[in-house]
């Protein structure tokens, strides 16, 4: 069975043709920590600037299944309905940020925002890496 990721991922790539990627070397990497309390909230940041595009994924530890949450690719920001058993998620307006609600026990794990600018020089890729652990209130 192909990852859901990568079928996201494949199907993104037909507006992704014009964005030139200068050198795809320079990818940057950001790793970050967030706790929260189960049933509280919690907001993942996916850089101080919104991207072009932006793709949420989330990583349970123990798998390397990583399961789109919520994306961006120009059209407005979506959440996928398989998210609904993490808590309640949702993309502000004009931001990158996911914001979890009613935060469950389950999403605790590896959340990974894929964001890409469009800059003068060519797209920029940022990959934001945030290891969020969920206590019991």
């Amino acid at each position: 069975m192909i990852p859901y990721i990568y079928l996201l991922v494949c199907w993104l790539a037909l507006p992704l043709q014009a964005l030139e990627i200068l050198d795809p070397e320079e990818v940057e990497y950001i790793r970050c920590h967030a706790t929260a309390t189960a049933g509280g909230s919690v907001t993942l940041d996916c850089g101080s600037t919104v991207p072009a595009i932006f793709i949420w994924g989330f990583t349970k530890p123990g798998t390397d299944s990583n399961v789109a949450v919520a994306y961006n690719y120009g059209q407005g920001p979506k959440v996928q309905a398989q998210s609904s058993s993490l808590g309640r998620m949702r993309v502000p307006a004009n931001t990158s940020a996911l914001v979890i609600e009613e935060l469950q026990r389950d999403a605790e794990g590896m959340y990974t925002c894929q964001a890409l600018y469009d800059t003068d020089e060519g797209t920029r890729i940022t990959f934001y890496f945030t290891r969020l652990e969920v206590e019991d209130d």
